[in-house]
């Protein structure tokens, strides 16, 4: 017998992926200042998380990758994320939760959902950790060298 997802089962974790993917934002906006203090490459102002992303993705590789390694594979692997984030908040979500969006319709579960926002905040986490090792060095030596 398969149970079916209501309203007030779904709300509650569709919550935290929004809350959660608000903080990514906000640590992925950390990240490109940073990078744009680190690179001598022009920034244009991204307006979506994709575009942010790929804003990332183009001053790392401007950078060197290779000094950018963790940060590089961590910015990879958002693209699934905001994928299954923008089907659920773009998408219709019904009482027994049947999703529809531009995919199709599918069946999604309250457990689908939390384990989607735990995701979101564990790649948060990296995202933040990357900041501390492989950016904030850089800043201090890029701000030392200006002075």
């Amino acid at each position: 017998m398969v149970m079916e997802a209501y309203e007030g089962d779904l709300v509650r974790p569709l919550g935290f992926v929004t809350l959660y993917f608000s903080y990514a934002e906000g640590q992925l906006d950390e990240v490109l200042n940073a990078l744009t203090q680190i690179s001598t490459s022009s920034v244009s102002k991204p307006l979506g998380f994709g575009h942010k992303i790929g804003e990332a993705v183009r001053l790392v590789e401007h950078i060197g990758v290779d000094r950018l390694a963790g940060l590089a594979s961590t910015l990879g692997e958002a693209r699934p994320l905001v994928e299954a984030r923008n089907e659920l908040i773009h998408g219709q979500l019904f009482n027994g939760g049947r999703l529809v969006s531009r995919t199709g319709t599918r069946q999604v579960t309250s457990q689908e959902i939390a384990n989607l926002a735990e995701s979101i905040f564990s790649w948060k986490e990296q995202l933040w950790e990357r900041y501390c090792r492989e950016l904030l060095p850089l800043v201090s030596q890029s701000t030392v060298k200006g002075e």
